[in-house]
């Protein structure tokens, strides 16, 4: 993933729903439409803007069970209708601005004479950029808690009449609903990866930040000599981590096992940044809270990563989906896979009511999250070898995964605390000295904020600007 997006994180939001959701869904039905061609060419010119609104008010999780409607008329058209407010669509932007039209691929209920065909995306157009197409009303919703935000709102949809052409895919009732909506909805797979790829230059940023202000923030020592706070453990700790976290995650992604492995650590990796920085850190000019923030909105964002964890956690515990077999079945992250994936297993084996049991729900459910991030550690370090990625990085990396699950490896490689203690302290006793060079490696410090040529956020400056 390029650096550049970190120079404006929402246009990089907007061009992967641009590309990867909406252009994404439309382009199979385009290969055999040759009247959907001309709205593709405006999607990928960017001459509309357009959006994916599949959840609703009343319906995230369990947006199969969604309550718009299209109604098939006499004459071929459609008529797109919110049947409640908890039916109108959560979320994606639709305010008129700029003058630039805006289009939405739409998720409804396809109804024939009040038979439910099942769910279909529609081409559905909500304004020229300065008023909103009749039966079209927005309601725009407050900002998320970060600096520049999309213009995220709900909008629902009024007897709006829909040209024939507007249907994705055809009349007919499809034998299986649950695949069919699947396959509808099959781009979010994509959309999933390329947000949670972003959080890689993100992280980068927030500790080339963190580092730099690390190296240049001096204190007084006991003999009152000056050293930079960089010199105590605790501060050298989360920016190392950090710094092993985005090299070894950078060549890996496979969607959701990606987007569970890198958010379980990215979170705590930018809380720790922010904090480390002191009150500097929190200030939205040095892009340290906007980029924690966006990364929490990651985690939500093409689905809840909770959500996505516990579907793929347990298709894989019931053998309906595989992963692909450790490559260096040696190393410690891969054993600590194997063996989770084996225990949760023979619990699953002692529920006789199977997966949509109670017994699931309190038993098994509270460890899917953990298991698909356990999955995504062993690949991303395997990827991490293979792409020659420093070899104190991959060590400290390991050492952190580690101590995720501490006990795991206590009990199961008799691995005791104080040895995983030493292995974080060695490596990080290798990689300190290094530092300064590790960070001048980073491919952000180009396209950073406007810290980096106001002394990363010295508060001093503004002092003589004013």
């Amino acid at each position: 993933m390029d650096a550049i997006i970190i120079r404006d994180i929402v246009a990089h939001i907007l061009f992967s729903i641009q590309y990867n959701l909406v252009a994404g869904t439309i382009a199979p039905y385009a290969l055999k439409r040759p009247d959907l061609r001309p709205v593709m060419e405006k999607i990928l010119n960017f001459d509309v803007s357009a959006c994916f609104m599949l959840n609703e008010v009343d319906h995230g999780c369990d947006a199969k069970n969604l309550e718009t409607t299209a109604t098939l008329q006499s004459d071929g058209s459609f008529v797109l209708h919110s049947p409640t407010p908890g039916a109108a669509k959560f979320m994606p932007p639709s305010m008129p601005i700029a003058g630039i039209p805006r289009i939405a691929v739409v998720f409804a209920r396809f109804m024939i004479e009040g038979d439910d065909r099942g769910i279909r995306p529609f081409i559905v157009g909500l304004g020229d950029g300065k008023v909103m197409c009749k039966g079209v009303t927005r309601t725009l919703l407050p900002p998320i808690a970060c600096g520049r935000t999309l213009d995220h709102s709900i909008t629902s949809f009024n007897q709006v009449r829909l040209p024939s052409t507007a249907m994705l895919g055809s009349h007919r009732k499809p034998d299986d609903m649950r695949t069919q909506f699947l396959m509808a909805i099959n781009r979010l797979g994509f959309g999933t990866l390329a947000l949670s790829l972003s959080t890689i230059p993100g992280l980068k940023c927030a500790v080339l930040i963190a580092g730099k202000y690390s190296l240049r923030r001096m204190v007084h020592g006991p003999e009152g000599s000056l050293k930079p706070i960089i010199s105590f453990r605790t501060q050298q700790l989360p920016i190392l981590h950090a710094l092993a976290e985005s090299a070894v995650m950078e060549p890996h992604g496979l969607a959701v096992i990606f987007k569970g492995a890198v958010l379980q650590y990215t979170q705590k990796s930018f809380a720790n940044l922010v904090e480390r920085c002191g009150a500097q850190g929190v200030f939205i000019h040095n892009q340290l809270v906007e980029m924690e923030a966006l990364n929490r909105c990651n985690g939500i964002a093409e689905g809840e990563i909770l959500i996505l964890c516990i579907r793929l956690a347990t298709e894989i515990l019931l053998g309906r989906y595989e992963i692909p077999n450790a490559i260096k079945p040696n190393s410690l992250i891969a054993k600590h896979e194997v063996g989770y994936i084996g225990e949760l297993k023979r619990l699953l084996g002692n529920i006789e009511e199977g997966h949509r049991s109670e017994a699931y729900n309190s038993r098994l459910l509270p460890h899917c999250r953990s298991l698909i991030p356990a999955i995504g550690h062993r690949m991303a370090y395997e990827a991490a070898v293979d792409m020659g990625v420093d070899p104190d990085l991959l060590a400290l990396y390991e050492a952190g995964v580690v101590k995720t699950d501490s006990s795991w490896y206590v009990e199961n490689l008799g691995l005791s605390r104080t040895d995983q203690f030493e292995m974080e302290c060695k490596t990080a006793d290798d990689l300190v000295p290094r530092v300064g060079e590790l960070l001048d490696r980073l491919d952000t410090m180009e396209h950073g904020p406007d810290t980096f040529s106001r002394e990363m956020g010295d508060v001093r400056c503004w002092l003589r600007d004013c």
